[in-house]
């Protein structure tokens, strides 16, 4: 994903609202604070890092093999920080590289059997355990919110960000 910057003449003359200035403030700390739940709740003995599980969880959901730049972008890492993760995850058979059929210079990354299964058992319940947070919200709370980050991703797409279909 292609981080842009904000064009000069638009960070200057845009007017910002108070409250606009406050949700910048409690995005941020949400941000963090989300971040540091989700990792709470990651399961300890699997040895799964936030980027190894989410690896494999886009993996699972992954109907076809995925190249190795397409995991980079995914990730937003670098293409030897994803051959890392790779290498790491193979040597416990979680994942596989397999030929690209129609280009030699390719490599494909899938998920095996081995993978699945920590998925299913591990990484699953794991997701639940974090989703619970949003428990805490009325369904209406919760339809609202989604409803406010889809009109929020939408934003920031017409501004050139590129966002995750």
């Amino acid at each position: 994903m292609s981080r842009k910057s904000v064009p000069a003449e638009l960070s200057a003359s845009v007017p910002v609202s108070p409250e606009s200035s406050q949700l910048l403030v409690v995005f941020g700390k949400f941000g963090l604070a989300y971040h540091r739940w989700a990792r709470s709740h990651l399961p300890v003995d699997a040895g799964l890092t936030v980027p190894r599980a989410t690896m494999l969880l886009g993996l699972a959901t992954k109907a076809e093999r995925v190249s190795m730049g397409e995991l980079a972008e995914f990730l937003e890492m670098s293409p030897r920080n994803v051959t890392v993760l790779v290498d790491g995850l193979e040597k416990e058979n979680l994942v596989r590289r397999v030929p690209h059929e129609r280009d030699r210079r390719a490599t494909l990354i899938e998920i095996t059997e081995d993978g699945k299964r920590v998925v299913e058992k591990t990484l699953l319940p794991s997701q639940l355990a974090i989703a619970e947070l949003f428990e805490d919200l009325t369904p209406r709370d919760r339809k609202d919110l989604i409803r406010l980050m889809m009109k929020l991703l939408t934003s920031l797409q017409a501004r050139g960000v590129e966002a995750p279909a």
